[in-house]
């Protein structure tokens, strides 16, 4: 499927090589998957409609390093309720990011394809569980959470890690809404 955004039409002619260089800077060059089609005519998911405006895209790669960093969430929590985010919404490029991301947390394959899934992984610590069952929560609702459920969580992690997952699964339904707009295509659902 072609891309609705492609980098020919995109406003800024340096939008390929101004997100390239935000991926790059996020991932301190040690990305793990494609950022970018093959004939380089479009960035991949939802960097093709970011691409399109590239103060939104700076301003939300500055976010997503301070909600990346250790201080902010666990990674290993971090991805798990991003897994638990992909599980509730139809997106296959941010799955097969992933996966491969997971893989370089310590997360099994069966770990991995669990989450992804919708089930909560065995093997977990009692603080990864509810990091990934909050996933799960925040990125439904749809009103404030109450309190029998915030006492849940907050008494398997402290409220950094609340607000960590909080602020990751908000930037991740952002990302996720960015390529659903671009018509995420269904290549893939399949391991490249």
């Amino acid at each position: 499927m072609a891309s609705r955004f492609p980098l020919d039409e995109a406003p800024d002619p340096a939008a390929k090589q101004v997100m390239e260089g935000l991926m790059s800077d996020l991932w301190k060059g040690n990305r793990p998957f494609p950022i970018i089609e093959d004939d380089e005519k479009a960035m991949l998911g939802y960097l093709a409609p970011l691409s399109y405006n590239l103060d939104v895209a700076r301003g939300f790669f500055d976010v997503a390093k301070t909600a990346f960093h250790p201080n902010s969430v666990k990674p290993r929590n971090r991805e798990l309720a991003v897994m638990a985010l992909i599980s509730v919404v139809e997106i296959p490029y941010m799955a097969y990011c992933h996966r491969k991301l997971g893989g370089r947390l310590g997360l099994t394959d069966q770990q991995c394809e669990d989450a992804l899934s919708g089930k909560v992984p065995e093997g977990l610590s009692d603080e990864e569980t509810a990091a990934y069952r909050l996933g799960r929560v925040l990125t439904s609702l749809t009103g404030p959470l109450d309190d029998v459920t915030y006492r849940e969580f907050s008494s398997k992690m402290d409220k950094v890690q609340l607000v960590g997952i909080a602020n990751i699964i908000g930037g991740y339904k952002w990302i996720t809404l960015l390529g659903q707009l671009n018509g995420e295509d269904r290549r893939w659902t399949v391991e490249q």
